[in-house]
């Protein structure tokens, strides 16, 4: 049986580059296909295609353009619409706080791994190339089981049903935000999931696609400005909070701050203290699980760098520096944002505002009026389309290097960058494709947020397999892992293993027989997840061992040339029987 053939890391070719008369390096997890010459032997010979893939320097990203790539990734709806359901969860003011704590300690620990893995091997495609690193055998299965998880489901369908649903409550009105009751919560939610809430996601989605793909430059500036937006956005959150606390607001202070708990009950009355199975949420084990998989759900996106490495300058020493630049901005006006919404709101009041706490906050602090009906809808809309604009730029990245590696169908026309090598194009038509296809298949609104949390939980497997990866190649010696250099960073042992084990917590905790959680597809969602990686395996089996079976059978290296682009040369070999007569190892 044939089989593809993979190359260590690095290979130093035989051959000398020709500008520069030095050895050129053979980067093997990169390969795949593209136009340029070829040559095509006889029967039994290989067909070579090359393809250069040229990164200029204006089309490269400094400090703070990856600081905002991060920011805008992470600072989406989530802030602004999750603290209500994780209040509900733990009942309990200081336990919230405690969690959003948690939560950017939880993210530093994992930047830490994904520091030490991206000044490593400062290449684009994050996760792929990381597993490839580690998990060497069986050949491409890391690969493969990464793909299926990525391609499937890191889309930008919850962003931009999130704009769309937030922009018609601005055009069409939003809810009366002086009500928290369920009627209101309701009305809010009146838009979506209809065909106008489809149609316009769909438009805010091919719109944001077509900028990135032809007009990039413009793409980075604004998801830059949109950035910058959401952090001036924040800063009025917690600038009305201080006032509140300062007793500067229209109502009563809910004196929040009195206990650890707080007063009041977050759990609701009658009905509403149960999860409609007869069991109560709030100050659970179960709960606070639930609590951190929302806290984890806002801080998501902050590996987004890692994935767009190879456009970055000076990647080592530019993700040093941006990286905690933008998540510990983030920690800090996250828990200071929850401070705020409990200067102004109840307890009560916060777990019933469903999605638009936000809205609520600031009538409670300045009175009904027209900002609050009008204008946050649209601040909300315009801080999901930065999101929209941050994953569209760095997840096409990632795309294009599962393709390069021959790993997809028709990997030739997915890893092109048509038409002036500006971006990867055929990377961000499938993006496209698989956001709009979920956008226009889905019949309900709840669909978009479940599929969003299997991409979250099967996520946090891979992120576990990293994890324990980078430990395995920090204590063998033999992996050649810890010679020092200049400009890698290396995480603490420590920091890796704490976030290991919270990322087992909630990966392995829906598992664990308790009624509280088969509550609303919880048990559903990390099976799917799950099984997610099973599926991987079974397209490996088809791609790596079924096909080569046939008689297909490919070679792929990459080499990276001085000025840091890549000339991928992609090999089909046709065997004459047995093993083909490619280069081995």
């Amino acid at each position: 049986m044939n089989e593809p053939t993979i190359f260590e890391q690095p290979i130093h070719s035989k051959d000398k580059d020709p500008e520069v008369g030095e050895d050129a390096i053979y980067m093997p997890e990169y390969g795949a296909n593209g136009r340029g010459p070829s040559r095509v032997g006889e029967e039994g010979e290989e067909e070579d295609d090359f393809r250069d893939y040229v990164f200029p320097e204006e089309r490269k990203l400094g400090t703070w353009s990856t600081a905002f790539l991060i920011f805008n990734r992470v600072v989406g709806a989530g802030i602004f619409s999750t603290p209500s359901s994780i209040i509900h969860y733990t009942n309990s003011v200081g336990a919230t706080l405690l969690f959003w704590v948690l939560g950017g300690v939880m993210t530093f620990c994992g930047l830490a791994v994904y520091l030490e893995f991206g000044t490593a091997i400062p290449r684009s495609g994050g996760e792929k190339v990381y597993l490839e690193r580690v998990y060497r055998k069986p050949k491409y299965l890391a690969t493969c089981i990464f793909a299926v998880q990525f391609i499937l489901f890191a889309i930008s369908t919850v962003g931009s049903v999130s704009f769309s649903s937030y922009l018609l409550r601005c055009v069409l009105g939003s809810p009366d935000t002086t009500t928290t009751g369920g009627t209101a919560q309701e009305d809010a939610t009146k838009y979506e999931g209809t065909w106008l809430n489809r149609g316009i996601a769909v438009a805010a989605i091919t719109a944001v696609c077509l900028i990135h793909a032809f007009l990039p430059r413009l793409g980075i500036w604004l998801s830059n400005g949109l950035g910058v937006f959401k952090l001036v956005l924040l800063i009025l959150v917690v600038c009305t909070g201080f006032a509140a606390l300062a007793g500067n607001m229209e109502g009563e202070s809910p004196r929040n701050f009195s206990s650890f708990d707080g007063p009041g009950d977050a759990t609701g009355n009658g009905d509403d203290q149960t999860d409609g199975m007869g069991n109560n949420v709030a100050g659970s084990a179960a709960g606070y699980a639930l609590a951190l998989l929302q806290v984890l759900y806002s801080y998501g996106g902050w590996e987004n760098a890692n994935y767009v490495l190879s456009e970055v300058r000076d990647a080592p020493k530019t993700l040093r520096l941006a990286a905690p630049i933008a998540i510990g901005t983030v920690t800090v006006l996250y828990v200071l944002a929850n401070i705020a919404y409990f200067a102004a709101m109840t307890k009560d009041e916060l777990s019933k505002s469903g999605v638009v706490p936000t809205a609520i906050f600031f009538t409670r602090v300045w009175g009904p009026s027209a900002f609050t009906k009008r204008v946050m809808p649209l601040f909300l809309a315009l801080s999901a389309l930065g999101n929209v604009f941050a994953q569209s730029f760095a997840m096409p990245r990632v795309k294009q290097e599962l393709a390069k590696e021959g790993t997809l169908p028709f990997s030739r026309f997915w890893a092109s960058d048509w038409p002036e090598q500006k971006s990867p194009t055929g990377a961000i038509l499938l993006h496209w494709i698989f956001t709009v296809a979920l956008i226009l298949g889905s019949s309900t609104k709840d669909v978009y947020q479940f599929l969003s949390n299997i991409f979250t939980h099967s996520g946090n497997w891979i992120k576990v397999f990293l994890g324990v990866g980078l430990l395995y190649l920090n204590f063998t010696p033999s992996e050649n892992w810890t010679t020092p250099e200049n400009k890698r960073f290396h995480s603490y042992p420590v920091l890796t293993v704490f976030w290991v084990v919270g990322l087992l917590y909630t990966c392995a905790a829906p598992f664990i027989p308790n009624q509280l959680l088969t509550k609303v597809h919880f048990s559903v969602v990390p099976a799917l997840g799950t099984g997610m990686l099973v599926i991987g395996v079974v397209y490996w089996v088809v791609w790596a061992k079924a096909l080569p079976a046939f008689g297909f059978s490919i070679q792929h290296e990459v080499v990276v040339l001085p000025d840091g682009s890549e000339r991928v040369k992609y090999k089909r070999v046709r065997p004459r029987g047995g093993r083909s007569g490619a280069r081995g190892r």
